[in-house]
């Protein structure tokens, strides 16, 4: 599939009930543009060290050349296990990471470690794409993160699209507080990444809040 643009928008917030926020986000503003596209959510483990720095080095990898997102998330892991190692104050610091591509197929690639999420709106039906990696009966404990295993599991998927369809990539920050119902209502209605977090920040989350929104044109 060919002749398609790329439009998105994005937000990364403080929560008011956080001191600083620890989410990163790839691209950090609006934009639009032909494929090939990337983008990645990354929420810094809450709690922990130094967790804003952990998520603004997952995040960065992508600024770099993308050609496999399973080498670009493991080789942030490598440079935060560096960083800890450089900075003993830091050990504890992680982060988790959900990033995607798309190419000029419309074919997007995840990769995933975590429980930030990617979701499509495609024909109005919402699909959650990945897995939440948390232990079970434990919703805030999770698996495995970057920064906190030398070996990674990571989900790798392969999602083709069509022109109309959604991407929406967010933290636990977001989905934890309104449910997907409400995510799916404003996919529908072409609600901005802007208005939806503004949105959450109304209800007096308890987490920082981050959302990209990604429309097929």
């Amino acid at each position: 599939m060919k002749n398609f643009k790329l439009v998105w928008s994005a937000r990364s917030e403080c929560g008011p009930n956080r001191k600083k926020n620890e989410d990163s986000i790839y691209p950090s503003t609006s934009g639009n543009k032909q494929p090939p596209f990337k983008a990645a959510v990354c929420d810094g483990l809450g709690g922990h060290v130094s967790g804003d720095i952990a998520s603004k080095i997952a995040a960065d990898t992508l600024n770099e050349e993308v050609e496999d997102l399973k080498k670009v998330i493991n080789q942030a892991n490598k440079e935060i296990l560096q960083f800890q190692d450089d900075n003993p104050e830091s050990i504890g610091m992680g982060t988790t990471m959900t990033a995607i591509t798309i190419n000029d197929d419309a074919l997007m690639k995840i990769a995933h470690v975590g429980d930030s999420r990617c979701y499509v709106l495609s024909d109005r039906n919402l699909v959650k794409v990945t897995e939440d990696q948390n232990v079970p009966g434990y919703q805030n404990v999770l698996k495995q993160a970057l920064g906190s295993n030398e070996k990674l599991n990571i989900q790798e998927i392969d999602f083709q699209l069509k022109i109309g369809d959604v991407i929406l990539l967010c933290s636990d920050g977001l989905y934890n507080e309104v449910g997907e119902e409400y995510i799916k209502k404003k996919m529908q209605d072409g609600t901005s990444a802007d208005t939806l977090v503004s949105e959450v920040l109304l209800l007096d989350p308890k987490d920082n809040v981050s959302a990209i929104m990604i429309n097929l044109i």
